[in-house]
C-alpha cells in the first residue's frame, strides 16, 4: 500500500489522502468525493507515498458551468 495524496493542479489544494494498492496512472480517471478527475501528474517523494495532481474532468466542469448559469 501506498500513501496518495489527490492535489488540485491549479491551487495545489488537497482534496483527499488515501491508500491505494498502485501509484495512479497519468490519465487515469479517479473518484475523489462525489466528483471525477484526471490525473495529470504524479510526484513520487519517497517510496511510501506520492502527490497527485488531478483536475475535474469536462463532463464534470460543464455539468457544474451549467448548474451555475
Amino acid at each position: 500500500m501506498i500513501t496518495v495524496q489527490y492535489r488540485d493542479s491549479e491551487t495545489e489544494e488537497i482534496l483527499d489522502r488515501r491508500y491505494e494498492e498502485e501509484t495512479p496512472n497519468i490519465g487515469q480517471r479517479v473518484r475523489i468525493g462525489f466528483e471525477e478527475h484526471q490525473v495529470l501528474f504524479r510526484w513520487r517523494t519517497v517510496p511510501t507515498c506520492c502527490i497527485v495532481y488531478v483536475r475535474r474532468t469536462m463532463a464534470e466542469s460543464r455539468s457544474s458551468q451549467q448548474t451555475a448559469a
